[in-house]
């Protein structure tokens, strides 16, 4: 299904700046992070966005499907592009950047470089500051810690997740989904029970046990007791084994469109910190608890509304590895 929203399109005479996201970086959390913050940039500045790093994953959303470029705003009437050639752009695109390193120190050639690593966040309205008095046409960016400010997402952000939107088939069937799960409970909480990568990620910080997992889900049915509740394990290990208590809990879907979308239809999230939780939250407007502390214990309160799309990560996590 194609994204019908007349809003995405803009003259392209208004657009005479283009953003180019030109790496990918990391998983689809944070990729949907990235774009989110960047869109809504667009959308505030009136500039275009190239996105060939959303590559493999463009097929599974209605603004992107049909999107050579990756393109915001759309271009109506576009032929979808095959995957080979999603990645050859990407390909193409990387090219690109190595070239216009070398020229973006020239503030003559229109060409400018940002770069945004794990120890290095920027402000993008920081950034258009920046550039701002400057003769500039093409902004490359690499790196995922490109923040856009808050009220950007109050005005803009349905307009992005209108965007962002998975195809109606994906939605569809996490929607059966969760409405199965919702006739048997009062309260459908969300659990993104991460482990496999996170036992090197920041140095092990947010990896946790199965019974740490335990403890703070026995502590959310305190929290709602005598009401009901059903946990929505969305995993990338095996734990029917470690969750012995009595608890109702079952497997998300088990794919990574499945689980992100059954995740963004809860009542509650809960989970280390991670873009992948976090876009569903933000997305779904679904109040998340990010787990850092796994030793403080939960309070109705602990659970919040993001104002815009992130994983909790802050710059001091990048010393721990």
């Amino acid at each position: 299904m194609k994204c019908s929203c007349s809003e995405h399109s803009t003259s392209t005479k208004l657009l005479q700046k283009t953003i180019i996201i030109s790496k990918k970086t990391g998983r689809l959390g944070n990729r949907l992070q990235l774009y989110a913050h960047w869109l809504a940039f667009a959308l505030e500045k009136e500039v275009r966005i190239f996105n060939p790093a959303f590559a493999e994953y463009s097929v599974l959303f209605r603004g992107t499907t049909d999107q050579r470029w990756g393109k915001f705003p759309s271009d109506k009437n576009a032929i979808p592009p095959s995957v080979a050639s999603r990645e050859w752009i990407y390909w193409l695109n990387r090219s690109a950047y190595k070239l216009a390193k070398p020229l973006a120190i020239s503030k003559s050639s229109g060409i400018r470089v940002a770069k945004a690593q794990s120890s290095k966040f920027i402000q993008t309205d920081s950034l258009w500051n920046e550039f701002f008095n400057e003769s500039w046409n093409i902004l490359f960016t690499q790196g995922l810690h490109f923040y856009s400010p808050e009220e950007w997402f109050l005005r803009h952000g349905d307009t992005i997740r209108s965007f962002l939107t998975p195809l109606s088939g994906c939605q569809e069937k996490a929607t059966q989904f969760v409405t199965q799960m919702r006739a048997h409970t009062d309260v459908l909480v969300g659990v993104h029970l991460r482990q496999t990568d996170y036992q090197e990620f920041v140095g092990g910080r947010f990896f946790y046990s199965l019974d740490q997992y335990l403890m703070k889900m026995l502590e959310i049915r305190e929290l709602y007791h005598p009401r009901g509740c059903t946990f929505l394990i969305c995993s990338d290990v095996s734990w029917e084994g470690g969750l012995k208590q009595d608890l109702r809990c079952f497997s998300g879907p088990g794919t990574v469109i499945g689980d992100l979308m059954v995740l963004s239809k809860c009542d509650l999230i809960l989970g280390p910190p991670s873009t992948f939780s976090g876009w569903a939250a933000w997305y779904g407007k679904v109040p998340i608890h990010f787990l850092e502390n796994p030793t403080i214990s939960l309070a109705l309160d602990s659970f919040q509304i993001l104002p815009f799309p992130n994983g909790a990560f802050r710059e001091e996590y990048a010393s721990l590895g």
